[in-house]
């Protein structure tokens, strides 16, 4: 009996063990398979999102421009001689014409500085930094991602931003200009005189330009430039670190400066040689125009939105150059804290006219559109055509969709007391 029921446990446990193992197999079957297929998923996912990215950059990179900005500058002569075995060499026959020519000034043509830009046309009109076309004495040349090189003419410099825009034309076949010569010229050379400029290119690859009103922190872009004014098209990548972002720029050597508002700023790497290189997203359109990077950080770069060029591209097209609107006021915009240290009761929003009195800076340019509609320091603009001023929607922002001659109604608060005026926008000069 006991051998009997001893048997039917053995042949339970031998027939439980063997259902056990078999579940045991599935599931490390099934966890096998599930963590192959996790594997692939992850695979594919890195796969198309690196497809993506190679795509947006194949598409932009054709439209990218080295932008290299050459001059003629004067060369010091040596004023140390050599000496003999008795003492200084005297002249030998002949060398004195040599030494006197010597003696005369003369100038090296020599590149200077170098950025980036990009073609917005297939006829060759393109965007840059204003910063890298700044020097009106220097000759610029551009160069394709195919070597091409091209002249180019500064057509108009944004008198509110840093941006410009240049028009590429052919170089003739006999030009032999070298963007990188030092060869010695005679300082005679008139070099002021108005430079006869080529064709323009035809069917030029040129970029897209996106709506940068609806970017979102944390997405990807990518930044292409001719960084350090050597390395063209180096492609460099990141996120969209925050939008809306305010900085006072400028150049090391202290001759620009400039408020921007509104930038786009990125971890992608901005080298110096990047300024007015394109910032792209994944679908291969340019997002904003890669303009300055905060030297004591790491990482820091800003561009300026499409949306800001978009206006100037138009104004261009139609105009022959920027023209941008004004209305004259300087101002800080408001929100519920800064209203609160200002003492602003019932105050969350708003551009404040602000100046210093002590200095008879009263924050409203003499005979500007402000100053005609009556505006004063310490007035603070609500609304401008019904819509609220806010960090979101800047007074600067809103300004700048409109041309000169729009008339605008503003909502303005004075001494506690609200009022609607009327203005109408002049042109801004550079």
């Amino acid at each position: 009996m006991n051998n009997k029921l001893l048997l039917q446990f053995t042949v339970v446990a031998l027939i439980a063990g063997l259902i056990g193992g078999g579940i045991s197999g599935k599931l490390q079957n099934y966890n096998s398979n599930n963590g192959s297929s996790n594997t692939q998923i992850v695979q594919e996912r890195h796969y198309v999102e690196e497809s993506d990215s190679i795509s947006a950059i194949e598409k932009v990179a054709p439209s990218v421009l080295s932008i290299v900005a050459t001059k003629d500058l004067q060369v010091l002569q040596d004023p140390f001689q050599f000496f003999g075995p008795f003492g200084m060499m005297a002249p030998q026959q002949g060398q004195q014409d040599q030494q006197n020519q010597k003696n005369q000034p003369t100038t090296q043509r020599k590149q200077v500085s170098g950025g980036t830009g990009f073609v917005v046309s297939a006829d060759g009109l393109s965007v840059t930094n204003k910063h890298v076309v700044a020097d009106a004495a220097a000759d610029y040349t551009a160069v394709s991602s195919d070597g091409t090189k091209y002249d180019v003419e500064v057509i108009s410099r944004d008198p509110v931003n840093d941006l410009a825009l240049v028009q590429l034309h052919v170089k003739s076949q006999d030009e032999t200009t070298d963007t990188s010569s030092d060869n010695s010229t005679n300082s005679n050379k008139k070099t002021d005189a108005p430079k006869n400029f080529g064709a323009k290119p035809e069917k030029l690859p040129f970029v897209e330009l996106a709506d940068a009103s609806k970017l979102k922190v944390g997405q990807k872009v990518f930044a292409i430039g001719n960084a350090r004014g050597e390395y063209e098209n180096s492609v460099t990548g990141g996120i969209i670190s925050a939008i809306g972002r305010e900085i006072d720029a400028g150049d090391a050597r202290g001759g620009f400066h400039e408020t921007l508002t509104g930038l786009i700023q990125t971890d992608a790497a901005i080298n110096f040689g990047n300024s007015g290189g394109p910032l792209i997203n994944l679908d291969g359109e340019v997002i904003g125009v890669n303009t300055a990077v905060d030297s004591g950080a790491t990482s820091v770069g800003f561009a300026i939105p499409a949306n800001q060029v978009i206006p100037a591209v138009e104004s261009v097209k139609k105009f022959g150059k920027i023209v941008r609107p004004f209305l004259g006021v300087q101002h800080i915009i408001l929100n519920k804290q800064k209203a609160k240290e200002l003492k602003l009761d019932g105050i969350e929003y708003g551009a404040l006219i602000t100046g210093d009195r002590s200095k008879k800076d009263f924050g409203v340019i003499a005979g500007g559109p402000a100053d005609k509609a009556g505006l004063k320091l310490d007035d603070i603009i609500l609304e401008v055509d019904g819509a609220k001023i806010t960090e979101d929607n800047t007074l600067q922002s809103v300004v700048q969709k409109h041309v000169p001659n729009d008339t605008l109604t503003l909502k303005v608060q004075r001494n506690g007391s609200q009022f609607d005026v009327k203005v109408t926008l002049d042109e801004r000069k550079e």
